[in-house]
C-alpha cells in the first residue's frame, strides 16, 4: 500500500479483497424528519486571508493561498491517493480505492471513523433489489423531475440522473462490503417517495460504519487518526500532496491525487456566516470537526466557490430552550423538529413586526422553515397559553422544560407577558405595530382563512388567551451541503470551470445536487450521494493516475 519514507519502512501494497456479504436529523441525517447527513471529519485549521489563485473565487477565510510547507518536516509518506476524512463518503472512497488496487492513505481528524455519518439512518435508492422484493416500483424520471422542480431547475439534471441510475447498484455494492440493511424500505415518515433503505438497527454506525471499517481492516488500509491536514502541496496548479499535523509532528504526504471528504463546513460558525446566516446564538448540532477545512483549502487553490448556492440542514431554534437532542428527543414537542420554533399554529414576525411567511412550511420541507426569514434582521415566534397547552405542553416533562427555560432565560430570548405591548417592550419592538399585526392575524383566524399567505385553516389559531409568549429565533445548524464546485467525476473545478489536476471533493464538501434549499423530503439522497460520490471519486482518480503514469 502507501509507503512511508524519511527512514521509515515501506508498507505492503494493498491487495483488493472480495466483499463480505450482504436517517432524524442529525448531525446530519434525515430525509424528511431526519437528515441524511454524513460527511467526514478531517482537514485543516485555517491559517491568514487569501483570495485564491487566478481563475478562482478565493475565500474570505484566513488560510493563505498556496500555503508554504512547514519549516520542518518530521515524517513523510508516499502514496498515490490521499483521502482526507473518514466519514460516510471517505469510507466509500477508501473501500472502492482498495477494490481498485490503488495505493492510498486515509487521514482522519478525529480518533475514529464515521463522523456525522454515524447518526444517519438509511440511504436512497430507486428500484433496488429490496424495493423489487417489496413490490415498490418508481419511475426514475419522476424522482429527477421532483428534485429539479423543487430547485427551480437550477441544478444540473445530469447529476441527479447519475445518482438515481447508480443508486440500486450502490445498495448492492454496500451489501458486498458487509453493510447491513434492516430490509425496511419506506418514505421516511412522509417523504415524496419510498426511497429510504433503513440500516440495521436504524443506525449507520451499526449498519454502515462498522462494516466498512471492518472491510478496510481486512484490506490492510492505512488510516492515520488525529491527523489534521493543514494545506495542499502543489506543483503549479497540480496537486502533489498535502501537509498535516499529527502525533508525529509535521507530516508531508506526497500524493498524486487528493480527495476532500471533510464533511463540509457545518461545524464552523465563521464559515456558516459566509453563507449568509446570522450565527449569533446558533447551535451547532453536527460535528465540530466538519469545520470547512476542505472548502478553505480548495478556495485557496483557486477553486470555484459554490457557497452562494449551497444548501444546509437547518432549523429554527430558541436559545433559551435546551439544545435539540437528535438522539433521543427529536420529536420533543417543545424543542424537537416540530417544536415551538418550527412553526405551525403560531405567529412568525420579523423585527419590523411584520408577518413574512406562512408558518407551516415544515409541511412542505422540514428545513425550508428558515429560508424566508434569512434576510430579516431578527425573527420571532409568538403564541398564547391556549396554543401552548393544545400543541406544545402536551405532557408533564414538556411543561417542565418550558417552565424551567422561561424562568432561567439566561439569553433573554423567551418572555411571558399579559399583553402584547408588554412583550414588545422586552425586545424593543414597536408596540403599536406588533399589536396591529396580532389583531390582523386574529381576524384571519376568526374568518377561518389565511388570505395573506395561505396557511391551512386548522393551524389558524388566534392569540387571545393570556399569558402571551414571544421568543427570538436563532438556528440549529446540522450540516452544510456543498461549497466546492465539482463536476460529475467529483473533480474540483476552478473559476474557469476547468478541473484542478489531482483534486477531488466528495460528500458534503462537493455536493452539487441542491440549490439553496436541501430537499430533505426526498428520503436518503444526501447519504446516497455520500456513497455514490465516494465511489466515483476513487474511480475517477484511478483513471487520472493511470493517465498520469
Amino acid at each position: 500500500m502507501a509507503g512511508e519514507n524519511n527512514n521509515q519502512h515501506n508498507e505492503t501494497p494493498m491487495a483488493p479483497s472480495g466483499g463480505v456479504s450482504r436517517r432524524t436529523f442529525l448531525t446530519g441525517a434525515c430525509a424528511t424528519g431526519a437528515f441524511a447527513v454524513m460527511g467526514g471529519l478531517a482537514a485543516c485549521t485555517p491559517a491568514p486571508t487569501g483570495q485564491g489563485n487566478e481563475g478562482g473565487s478565493g475565500t474570505s477565510g484566513d488560510a493563505k493561498a498556496g500555503s508554504a510547507a512547514p519549516a520542518a518536516i518530521d515524517k513523510t509518506y508516499d502514496t498515490d491517493l490521499l483521502i482526507v476524512g473518514a466519514g460516510g463518503s471517505g469510507l466509500a472512497c477508501a473501500v472502492q480505492a482498495a477494490l481498485n488496487g490503488m495505493q492510498f492513505i486515509v487521514v482522519e481528524k478525529g480518533d475514529q471513523v464515521g463522523g456525522n455519518a454515524s447518526f444517519v439512518e438509511g440511504m436512497f435508492a430507486v428500484n433496488s433489489t429490496f424495493q423489487q422484493e417489496l413490490g415498490i416500483q418508481i419511475d426514475p424520471a419522476k424522482i429527477v423531475e421532483a428534485e429539479l422542480t423543487r430547485g427551480q431547475h437550477r441544478q444540473n439534471g445530469a447529476y441527479w440522473l447519475d445518482l438515481v441510475n447508480k443508486s440500486a447498484e450502490n445498495i448492492l455494492w454496500c451489501g458486498e462490503q458487509g453493510v447491513q440493511f434492516s430490509g425496511v424500505v419506506d418514505d421516511y415518515y412522509g417523504g415524496l417517495f419510498p426511497t429510504f433503505h433503513w440500516f440495521k438497527d436504524n443506525k449507520a454506525s451499526v449498519g454502515y460504519v462498522a462494516p466498512m471499517k471492518a472491510q478496510l481492516e481486512t484490506m490492510n488500509a492505512q488510516i492515520h487518526y488525529k491527523t489534521t491536514v493543514m494545506s495542499l502541496k502543489m506543483d503549479g496548479n497540480m496537486v502533489t500532496g498535502a501537509y498535516a499535523e499529527g502525533d508525529d509532528g509535521n507530516i508531508q504526504y506526497n500524493a498524486r491525487a487528493v480527495v476532500f471528504a471533510t464533511g463540509g463546513f457545518g461545524g464552523s460558525p465563521d464559515v456558516i456566516s459566509e453563507q449568509g446566516w446570522d450565527t449569533n446564538g446558533i447551535h451547532i448540532v453536527g460535528s465540530p470537526h466538519a469545520a470547512g477545512d476542505g472548502y478553505r483549502m480548495a478556495m485557496d487553490q483557486g477553486a470555484k466557490n459554490f457557497m452562494s448556492q449551497s444548501a444546509q440542514s437547518i432549523l429554527y431554534a430558541i436559545e433559551a430552550l435546551p439544545p435539540i437532542d437528535f438522539h433521543d428527543a427529536a420529536q420533543n414537542p417543545i424543542n424537537g423538529y416540530f417544536g415551538i420554533a418550527a412553526g405551525g399554529p403560531v405567529l412568525w414576525v420579523n423585527d419590523a413586526c411584520e408577518r413574512y411567511s406562512r408558518e407551516n412550511l415544515t409541511a412542505d420541507n422540514l428545513v425550508l422553515q428558515c429560508i424566508p426569514g434569512k434576510a430579516n434582521k431578527e425573527n420571532y415566534v409568538m403564541f398564547d397559553q391556549a396554543i401552548f397547552d393544545r400543541f406544545f405542553g402536551t405532557d408533564d416533562a414538556a411543561k417542565k422544560m418550558f417552565t424551567d427555560s422561561l424562568a432561567s432565560n439566561n439569553t433573554n430570548s423567551l418572555f411571558q407577558g399579559n399583553t402584547v405591548p408588554e412583550l414588545a417592550d422586552q425586545f424593543g419592538l414597536d408596540k403599536d405595530l406588533l399589536q396591529k399585526t396580532v389583531q390582523h392575524y386574529n381576524d384571519l383566524c376568526t374568518a377561518g382563512a389565511d388570505t395573506d399567505f395561505g396557511k391551512s385553516a386548522d393551524l389558524m389559531v388566534p392569540l387571545q388567551t393570556a399569558p402571551f409568549y414571544l421568543a427570538k429565533l436563532t438556528y440549529s445548524y446540522f450540516f452544510s451541503v456543498g461549497g466546492i464546485a465539482t463536476d460529475k467525476q467529483r473533480r474540483v473545478l476552478d473559476g474557469k470551470m476547468e478541473p484542478i489536476p489531482g483534486l477531488y471533493a466528495i460528500g458534503n464538501d462537493g455536493n452539487m445536487l441542491y440549490r439553496n434549499v436541501y430537499t430533505i423530503n426526498m428520503p436518503g439522497t444526501a447519504f446516497g450521494n455520500q456513497v455514490n460520490s465516494g465511489r466515483e471519486a476513487a474511480n475517477a482518480a484511478e483513471t487520472y493516475l493511470n493517465g498520469a503514469k
